[in-house]
């Protein structure tokens, strides 16, 4: 769907789930995500849109424009702290020192959209080696028994369960501090037993991590400004 306000095309994505209500949220500044039960017509759903454009109006320049990647000088993965250098090359490559803690980043263009689609190819790895070993120390702790894991790029998600035990995780969750980085794993193992978010999920998600309250706000927070492609 497309709304062409102040000027500006927004792109509205339609998400249908179980629930009782309509919202809206911004995913960018100018793509928004409209939450929305399964059988509600599209008249009712242009009706909600329409009321609330002086909303989006109001709001859409207060959304952060993704982050130029070739003017970052650093890059952190769980906590530790990654000198960032680029340099124009016959080849793409992105390499990680730990002595000292750099990132060299070679490519065949510098502009923002190669360097993102470079970056989400070439950390994939290494987020998949540290998701994949965080889920293996959690599991061995508190006897999970994990099915397939994915590593994906989704825009808004950080991870997710699927009915038959597969866990998916956003490899730009290792962008995050560690304790947080944690609490996501730990968040969709929990969804291995307790498929839904009623208060037995919760107080279940405490006994592994006490303080998901605190990481959960952060997450609603600065979870999505910390993604860099």
């Amino acid at each position: 769907m497309k709304l062409i306000l102040d000027s500006h095309s927004f792109t509205i994505t339609l998400k249908r789930q179980i629930s009782s209500s309509l919202s809206l949220r911004f995913i960018s500044r100018y793509h928004l995500e409209l939450r929305c039960p399964y059988l509600v017509p599209v008249p009712i759903l242009n009706r909600f849109l329409s009321t609330h454009q002086k909303w989006i109006v109001k709001n859409y320049q207060k959304v952060k424009l993704p982050k130029k990647i070739s003017s970052l000088s650093s890059l952190s993965i769980l906590n530790q702290k990654y000198k960032l250098s680029f340099s124009l090359s016959q080849r793409d490559s992105l390499v990680i020192f730990n002595s000292p803690p750099h990132i060299n980043i070679l490519a065949t263009s510098l502009s923002s959209s190669h360097l993102q689609s470079l970056i989400d190819k070439k950390m994939r790895p290494t987020a998949q080696k540290l998701i994949k070993q965080e889920v293996s120390r959690l599991s061995d702790l508190y006897s999970f028994k994990v099915g397939k894991i994915s590593i994906k790029n989704q825009k808004s998600r950080f991870g997710s369960c699927s009915s038959a035990g597969n866990l998916n995780f956003n490899w730009q969750i290792i962008l995050f501090p560690s304790s947080i980085f944690t609490h996501i794993i730990l968040h969709e193992l929990t969804h291995l037993d307790i498929k839904n978010h009623s208060s037995k999920f919760w107080k279940q998600l405490a006994v592994y991590d006490p303080s998901w309250r605190t990481h959960r706000l952060w997450l609603k927070k600065e979870g999505t400004k910390n993604f860099i492609v």
